[in-house]
């Protein structure tokens, strides 16, 4: 596996791909990039989405992983409830709200 990254890294990781994001809007083949950045992210959805549905059995697990600063904004960004609703993931607002640091 790949060095993992601390939660600065992370941010500032966060912030280089918003910019080249923003790039990419205004080069002339932004719409292909952005909707192959588009397809990605859908297909890394639903891989975060099975594995909080493995997870399911363990709450503490499932509650771990949403409390993590960034998994929480992933879980948000892929349609996973801020509160607790039928068995859905729960995601503290406050992780919401926090930047990784």
């Amino acid at each position: 596996m790949a060095d993992r990254l601390d939660d600065r890294t992370v941010s500032v990781r966060l912030e280089v791909l918003e910019e080249l994001l923003t790039e990419l809007e205004a080069a002339p083949v932004g719409e292909t990039a952005l909707d192959a950045v588009a397809l990605l992210a859908e297909v890394y959805g639903e891989a975060l989405a099975r594995v909080m549905e493995r997870a399911e059995p363990y709450p503490e697990l499932r509650g771990s992983l949403a409390g993590d600063v960034l998994l929480a904004h992933l879980l948000a960004l892929h349609g996973f409830r801020a509160a607790e609703e039928s068995g859905k993931t729960f995601i503290p607002v406050d992780a919401l709200l926090r930047r990784p640091t």
